[in-house]
């Protein structure tokens, strides 16, 4: 018997059972050895796995009912580098309770930005030219995972289209960069270039849309302080770039395109990471994984890993972390990852950063062990689970 059948069972009569009832693992019930899962029903649709496995290993797993009505998924970018704790406390409020956060992307610690493309509220965070594994979910509140990259152009009101290289991105001679109001300066550079106010002809941000904006006359001096509702277009002094700063006037109307490839309308939600474990409920090859820009030693070595995915139906979540650099858990390469993931039944799943910035936070608290002696470790983005659930208030009767 696989050692996760009995678990996988669980699972699998959850999923069949309406309203998301609860799993009918109740307490530590004996996997295999020394196997054994802890369930906690966190609120309805959400369930927290701790899993002890030999190896020594110590997984977290919470199970996501996406067909819930008051659930959703959520990312969240706060400026700079903020601990998962922190950046679950800032997004919480009455009516949006973050019921349960994980790290996310990868990151550079020079700039505080991830690495990859970031979608927040069906605005970009971040558009970059990449090709990795993304997570997507769309308006319907169903998951994807695809390789995703940036694509955006504007068009001025002479009929010209420029190519933009990215949304709050990193400037380049030849390239047009859009920036709005999660931009800050640290997403720029010392190139020099044109900087062009917009402004918003009509409301939303949406990714995937053909936004009308126009030209303003006010000037944006710090990129780190464009309000809601306006952007600046940066637009560098290249051979290729510099005649769009020739084209575009103030009072010009321009069309702008921000988007993604490929195509996935209505996406409310996009993380980035580096590499896909599973795809079509098998496990994806070291070689398919490299073409990612990482290496075999990333893919094969054991580290502390946070990632995440989902089943055949796209209806449940499984969003996971696993301690190690440990003696209690010693963590995971890609190979067991997989395993571990087909033996609960999940289809398609992809892998955030991991090492010291794996956490999970469940209702405001750290539930496993994150692998730096110093704690919990600042990161730049995290993937949120949200309780929209309308606050009832009763009133007394004077």
């Amino acid at each position: 018997m696989n050692r996760f059948t009995t678990l996988g069972i669980a699972l699998l009569f959850w999923s069949a059972l309406p309203g998301g009832a609860r799993l009918e693992v109740r307490a530590a019930s004996q996997l295999q050895g020394k196997d054994s899962v802890v369930t906690t029903d966190v609120q309805p649709g959400v369930q927290l796995l701790s899993i002890s496995r030999t190896g020594p290993c110590s997984l977290h797993v919470l199970v996501v009912d996406l067909t819930e009505r008051n659930l959703c998924v959520e990312s969240y970018r706060p400026v700079g580098l903020v601990r998962t704790t922190e950046q679950a406390r800032r997004n919480d409020r009455e009516g949006h309770r973050v019921v349960a956060a994980v790290n996310a992307d990868f990151f550079s610690f020079k700039t505080g930005w991830p690495v990859n493309n970031q979608v927040q509220n069906g605005r970009i965070v971040l558009g970059t030219q990449t090709k990795r594994s993304h997570l997507i979910i769309d308006s319907d509140n169903k998951p994807h995972i695809e390789r995703t990259s940036f694509d955006g152009w504007a068009k001025t009101s002479g009929g010209t289209t420029f190519a933009i290289a990215g949304v709050n991105d990193t400037h380049s001679p030849d390239a047009l960069v859009l920036h709005t109001m999660y931009s800050d300066s640290a997403t720029s550079s010392s190139e020099d270039g044109t900087l062009v106010a917009l402004k918003f002809l009509r409301p939303g941000e949406h990714v995937c849309d053909t936004l009308l904006m126009v030209v303003d006359s006010a000037k944006i001096d710090n990129l780190g302080q464009i309000p809601k509702g306006k952007s600046a277009l940066w637009i560098g002094n290249g051979p290729s770039s510099r005649k769009a700063a020739s084209e575009i006037a103030v009072g010009d109307t321009l069309r702008v395109y921000v988007g993604i490839r490929p195509v996935i309308n209505g996406a409310r939600t996009i993380l980035g990471g580096v590499g896909t474990i599973v795809r079509g409920g098998k496990a994806v090859s070291d070689s398919i994984n490299v073409e990612e820009k990482t290496n075999f030693n990333f893919l094969t070595t054991r580290h502390p890993r946070t990632f995440v995915g989902f089943d055949k139906d796209s209806t449940k979540l499984f969003v996971c972390v696993v301690d190690g650099r440990q003696q209690r858990s010693i963590g995971m390469n890609f190979h067991e990852m997989a395993d571990f993931l087909l033996s609960i039944g999940v289809w398609n799943a992809m892998n955030f950063d991991g090492g010291g910035s794996t956490t999970m936070v469940v209702r405001g608290a750290i539930v496993n062990s994150p692998s730096d002696t110093t704690g919990e470790r600042p990161v730049a983005n995290t993937l949120q689970i949200i309780d929209t659930a309308p606050v009832v208030r009763i009133h007394q009767a004077p």
